[in-house]
């Protein structure tokens, strides 16, 4: 193959933009296409933590019984909703399959692997101009009974996560955090997390490729693209570009985009909700409220308040009764929030697969193009590894980390394409 000097980059999320950023920086010509603004999918209303030492995959023993067993439960903080749905229905045996203990070990693996650079690749961005106001206080995890915070002390110990081992008791979490109320009873810290603000990385993330020649067009839809001669063609809403190479980088709709060349990935949105509170005492650090499942990012005059996960194939329907069951998770936990005032109710579709590990790497069938999706729930923090990975990949040939994250493990072929 010779060599690449100019790459196409689908997709303006977090993925898309730290691809678009590592391969500039190696020396490439970079055009990103956004189908509609840049951070519009799930980029912003992430919660914004930073945790190489607590990664996972989602599908782990006992996840989907649980889930099962609250279907009826629309509050419940993992909801699937009931519905007829091909699409649905591989991707949750694709799930089960996953959910063992051996699966999962070996995911939290490659997970740890993929991660373990992280606060070095968020300096090397600070340092290069991006601002990501950064809280590198570590994460406190707060329960509603002691048993609940052993059992996931002991979970976190099991992944070698920097924890303290003594578990805080109401006062302890009070003297810690103010801003708790007495529903936090039992709890304890996790030291070297960090966390950011999704929105302030984004726009700053943004500014920086433009700065360095990146050519970005935004509303930009692709609706095919095409190998020939060593070069892929981009057909968009935007007009077509021809380059060397193309990352496809699009969160959900990357399933669409490759379906167009016959390959189908196994993706399905697990959509995530969040909104923002004023509170009357900021947080010092972000809290995990681990009964809830909620998190909880300290912003400037309030918090940004973040969980549940909805298995719904509609990629953009807003379900308020999520962000009425989050808000009612939440609240008894904290003092002085003014719960009536929310704001930026925001619902945004995490692509998800059914190992819980991305897709990085060639499309199968395809010599220049390139997958970086699926990221589940973690596309803030493996946004610079993956990257960093894509970039190797295309001006390498190779990268080490690449064999567990092989697009081909979740691929099969369709007839069901448009040419």
């Amino acid at each position: 193959m010779s060599r690449i000097e100019n790459v196409t980059v689908i997709g303006g999320g977090l993925i898309g933009l730290l691809c678009a950023h590592y391969l500039r920086a190696s020396g490439l010509e970079v055009t990103l296409l956004e189908r509609d603004r840049v951070g519009s999918g799930a980029a912003r209303g992430n919660a914004g933590g930073v945790c190489p030492d607590l990664v996972e995959p989602l599908p782990a023993p006992g996840v989907i019984g649980s889930a099962v067993r609250r279907l009826h439960r629309p509050d419940s903080a993992l909801y699937i909703r009931p519905q007829l749905s091909a699409d649905l229905m591989r991707f949750l045996f694709g799930f089960r399959r996953h959910a063992t203990r051996s699966q999962h070990q070996a995911g939290a693996s490659a997970l740890a692997d993929l991660a373990v650079n992280a606060f070095e690749l968020f300096e090397g961005l600070e340092g290069a101009g991006v601002r990501t106001q950064v809280n590198k206080d570590g994460f406190l995890y707060a329960f509603a009974s002691r048993t609940s915070a052993q059992m996931a002390l002991r979970g976190f110990t099991e992944l070698g996560a920097p924890v303290e081992r003594e578990i805080l008791g109401p006062g302890e979490l009070a003297e810690i955090e103010p801003s708790l109320s007495a529903s936090a009873r039992a709890g304890f810290l996790v030291q070297r997390q960090w966390s950011l603000h999704p929105g302030l990385f984004v726009d700053s993330m943004e500014q920086q490729l433009r700065d360095s020649g990146v050519t970005i067009l935004e509303g930009a839809r692709v609706t095919s693209t095409e190998e020939a001669h060593g070069q892929v063609r981009v057909h968009s809403s935007a007009g077509s570009i021809t380059s060397d190479a193309v990352v496809v980088a699009a969160g959900v709709w990357t399933r669409e985009i490759c379906r167009r060349t016959g390959i189908d990935l196994n993706l399905f949105p697990g959509k995530g909700y969040s909104f923002s509170v004023p509170i009357e005492r900021t947080p010092r650090r972000l809290v995990h409220l681990g009964d809830a499942h909620v998190m909880i990012n300290p912003m400037p005059d309030r918090i940004r308040v973040a969980g549940t996960m909805e298995f719904d194939r509609n990629h953009d329907r807003f379900n308020p009764r999520r962000v009425r069951a989050i808000t009612a998770a939440a609240r008894p936990y904290f003092k002085g929030v003014k719960w009536e005032h929310l704001e930026n109710e925001w619902v945004g579709p995490r692509p998800m697969t059914p190992d819980g590990l991305p897709a990085i790497g060639r499309l199968p069938g395809r010599d220049r193009t390139y997958i970086a999706a699926g990221h589940n729930m973690l596309g803030l923090m493996l946004a610079p590894s993956t990257g960093v990975m894509i970039t190797d990949l295309l001006t390498l040939g190779e990268s080490t980390l690449a064999k567990p994250f092989a697009p081909e493990r979740i691929a099969r072929r369709t007839k069901h394409y448009i040419r």
